[in-house]
């Protein structure tokens, strides 16, 4: 479908993809604020790619592909919009990159500009915009930072202002080749060191009491992510279930079509809405064992993890324990930490570490493992629940405004955080309300204020310092 702004004949139009990586296609709120920028621009041709429509199934139109490819190649600029799943775009997205990273295709991108517009209640995106960004600039497109906007921002003239400039700043840059700065690091493809852990100590009398399941996209294979496996199940004191989330029978990914959030039952007949909430539900503590690819994980996992939003905004392992056993180069890829210790806090999921077989010493990173699998034991014993973070805290807040704020349609989410107090709204702390009203009355006063400053410091932990010394459990 290509478009041409009749504006501005006398001028070299340029060309431009809009690249929707949306699996709700022309029903994408994205797709709406790509085409406002592009609309509004002169001197632009442009035409749409519906990547996210396309690639959703497993099976997919290599005709189509082709000549997606074809389109790209032939353009001087990418406009992608997409929504955020999960802390990143859809996995039809990174499947697209996949695809064609495997055809060979990749010089398609070469030399070309390239933006973004993303939506997401503004949950992660900053994550999202470092991968695409870094994946783009892997590829030789200078990446000029994108929008991230709220479902409602459109409909605000001054934004709408904002964004025609941020259009016409764009395709300056594009017209005028103007040089990028790099943002992201550029990776080195070095192996981690091979872990050669000794002769596993299995420990005998394993307890059943507590379910443990790890989630895996290597299994029992000559890999050193396997091999963390075996010396952490061998060192763990009850037994272990592994899962490797390559032999689901996936139909496709999300559709972000929210039925499981409207009707409760997931639009896709394959199982996996049961699959995960049984998993979730019965297990204590799940190991998550991943591989590091590129600037992410392996793409089945963003396929897993994009599906799990079956359970809607609810927290699912809001209480467990997990830890993160991760092969390849995490340390070039803070973005993918980042994610890992993120997911831990906004669903308070009590995870004892991150371990990364980068670790060049064998004999560290085996008692790594073997310690990390007592800990993990001895935590869910204790029910100890970890503090929280800014990364847990301020993801929290997101979602407990969007759920409250259409508490009468979510309604499984409504009912989820409510019974958990996650409707934590300051101004329902009355004690705290009135304390403000007292004190913001008496503050009207300068000499208040001055006995304030000077007994601020005792007073302020007063209440902290009398249960300490009275050494109360």
């Amino acid at each position: 479908m290509t478009h041409r702004n009749i504006k501005g004949q006398h001028m070299k139009k340029t060309n431009m993809v809009l690249v929707n990586a949306s699996p709700k296609g022309e029903y994408s709120l994205t797709l709406q604020y790509a085409k406002y920028l592009l609309i509004h621009e002169q001197d632009v041709e442009w035409t749409i790619i519906h990547v996210g429509e396309k690639l959703t199934d497993m099976s997919y139109d290599t005709a189509w592909f082709d000549e997606a490819c074809a389109t790209i190649g032939a353009y001087d600029a990418i406009i992608w919009a997409t929504p955020v799943y999960t802390m990143l775009v859809p996995w039809q997205c990174i499947r697209f990159f996949d695809l064609v990273k495997k055809a060979g295709r990749q010089s398609i991108f070469s030399g070309k500009y390239a933006t973004s517009v993303m939506s997401c209640f503004h949950y992660y995106d900053h994550l999202a915009e470092e991968w695409l960004r870094g994946t783009c600039e892997d590829l030789g497109i200078s990446f000029i930072e994108g929008m991230s906007v709220d479902n409602k921002d459109l409909l605000s003239k001054e934004f709408r202002t904002s964004m025609r400039f941020f259009m016409s700043e764009f395709h300056l840059a594009c017209k005028q080749k103007v040089p990028v700065p790099r943002k992201s690091r550029i990776l080195e493809h070095i192996d981690s060191p091979r872990f050669a852990p000794s002769p596993n100590r299995e420990i005998s009398g394993k307890k059943t009491d507590i379910r443990t399941v790890i989630l895996t996209d290597e299994k029992g294979k000559d890999g050193n992510l396997s091999r963390m496996i075996e010396v952490f199940a061998a060192a763990y004191p009850n037994q272990i279930e592994i899962v490797d989330i390559n032999d689901f029978p996936y139909e496709g990914a999300c559709q972000g079509c929210l039925r499981c959030e409207l009707v409760g039952d997931c639009d896709r007949k394959d199982g996996f809405q049961k699959f995960y909430q049984d998993l979730v539900n019965t297990c204590d503590v799940l190991i998550h064992a991943i591989t590091v690819e590129d600037r992410y994980l392996k793409p089945i996992w963003k396929l897993f993890l994009d599906r799990t939003f079956s359970n809607g905004h609810r927290t699912s392992m809001m209480g467990k324990h997990t830890c993160y056993l991760v092969a390849g180069h995490l340390s070039q890829v803070p973005g993918v930490r980042q994610f890992l210790e993120g997911k831990d806090h906004v669903g308070r999921e009590n995870s004892m570490g991150i371990i990364s077989d980068e670790e060049p010493d064998s004999s560290r990173l085996e008692m790594m493992l073997i310690d990390c699998a007592g800990r993990i034991d001895r935590a869910v014993r204790a029910k100890y629940q970890k503090g929280n973070n800014f990364l847990g805290v301020g993801g929290m807040k997101i979602f407990r405004d969007l759920i409250y704020g259409m508490r009468g349609v979510v309604r499984d989410d409504h009912r989820f955080y409510k019974k958990r107090k996650l409707y934590d709204f300051p101004q329902k702390n009355i004690p705290n309300q009135l304390f403000n009203l007292f004190m913001g009355v008496a503050f009207m006063f300068k000499p208040v204020r001055l006995q304030a400053y000077l007994r601020m410091k005792p007073l302020y932990i007063q209440q902290h310092k009398r249960l300490v010394d009275s050494k109360k459990l």
